[in-house]
């Protein structure tokens, strides 16, 4: 948050980031973000693993008719795609 207000509102970064387009604005703070949560677990890990705990408090049983409905929305939207392709540069 704090590279982000700085960008925008501290007045020597913000001409910097004036300078360029916004997504490219995000994408290096998302960068920066990333090194620095790895320099972080770098400096100080965790004294043990961290493990996803399941509590069981949503079903995960797969569904019996996930394959098909996969398929039926495959073909629909390659005949979604036919209907409205000109074909005719082919």
């Amino acid at each position: 948050f704090i590279v982000i207000a700085c960008g925008y509102f501290v007045p020597p970064i913000a001409r910097v980031v004036a300078s360029m387009h916004d997504y490219h604005f995000l994408g290096l703070v998302f960068a920066y973000l990333v090194v620095m949560m790895l320099v972080i677990g770098e400096i100080w890990p965790l004294r043990e693993e961290w493990a996803q705990a399941d509590v069981g408090a949503v079903d995960m049983t797969p569904w019996q008719h996930a394959g098909k409905a996969g398929l039926i929305l495959v073909l629909l939207v390659v005949s979604i795609y036919v209907a409205f392709a000109d074909l005719s540069v082919l």
